[in-house]
């Protein structure tokens, strides 16, 4: 098991799935990548085509300009060049297969792809929220662990990072949110109109979505802000890619594959062991988030 660093598991898809392929390939340790879809049955080469082209990054850009929510903006861009793909590329998981493909193509990796069919509701929070009801998706080891914690009320609450934002928001000026990472066009200054009528986060949030922004986006902004990214020095390490690999855990297999894997960055398992300037911003990013989601 290897980690998929911070800055791109909390990232919108595309980058998410740049991030993930990149650590599965400079790794050393895969051949092939397996994923979750919607629709498994869909010719995907069409979809690949139409996202190389002039005309969607044309379409995409104008909606966007437009004020449209990227998936939205996605989802007309393509549906103008092949109409009918609206329904396939609303769905999260297929739009995710799709970017994990794209970047695959763009590095030219020699790797294979192993769509699988998603079904169900089973993301983490699903989980959560609903254990017994998500009980086959799990070991006995990790339902028993969940159960536990549940009736001692410390599965995660998120709602304990609303008086840290509040705490942000009343200190905080429109130019001070725009360094942040990912605060940009606007979104701050919405931000700082609607804290101060909001009931708690999830009602701040709320009172933020709109056809310009989605609930993800800016539940990630609120994230970045928390953990005070500085805009350009995230945009700097990310564009250096992924500066090592951190595997998590390993059996007998995975040990076996450790030794033999022809990886081109270090294979690390502490945070400590991060070399370079990339690698520590990348690794300080990772114990910074760490640490906020142990407060909830």
């Amino acid at each position: 098991m290897v980690e998929l660093p911070f800055l791109f598991a909390c990232a919108a898809g595309q980058d998410f799935a740049r991030g993930a392929v990149d650590v599965l390939v400079r790794s050393g340790m895969v051949s092939r990548i397996a994923f979750g879809m919607e629709n498994t049955d869909v010719n995907l080469s069409p979809l690949l085509n139409a996202m190389n082209s002039k005309e969607y990054t044309m379409t995409l850009r104008r909606e966007l300009k437009r004020g449209a929510s990227y998936p939205k903006a996605n989802a007309i861009a393509l549906e103008s060049i092949l109409p009918g793909s609206r329904d396939f590329i609303t769905r999260p998981n297929n739009m995710l297969a799709l970017s994990y493909i794209l970047h695959i193509r763009k590095g030219n990796y020699d790797i294979d792809i192993l769509p699988m069919k998603r079904t169900g509701n089973f993301t983490s929070r699903a989980i959560r929220e609903d254990i017994s009801g998500n009980a086959d998706m799990m070991t006995s080891y990790s339902r028993e662990i969940l159960f536990r914690e549940k009736e001692r009320g410390r599965l995660c609450d998120e709602g304990k990072l609303w008086p840290l934002l509040q705490n942000i928001f009343i200190r905080s000026t429109p130019e001070d949110l725009r360094k942040i990472y990912g605060v940009d066009e606007g979104i701050e200054g919405l931000f700082l109109r609607q804290w101060r009528e909001a009931h708690g986060l999830d009602d701040f949030i709320g009172r933020c979505v709109c056809a310009r922004y989605t609930r993800a986006h800016i539940r990630r902004r609120l994230v970045y802000i928390l953990l005070g990214l500085n805009r350009w020095e995230v945009i700097g390490a990310l564009r250096q890619g992924v500066p090592y690999v951190r595997v998590l855990a390993f059996n007998a297999k995975g040990r076996e594959l450790l030794r033999e894997c022809r990886s081109d960055v270090k294979i690390i398992t502490r945070l400590s062991e991060a070399e370079g300037r990339t690698g520590k911003f990348f690794a300080g990013v990772e114990f910074k988030a760490s640490q906020l989601y142990e407060l909830l």
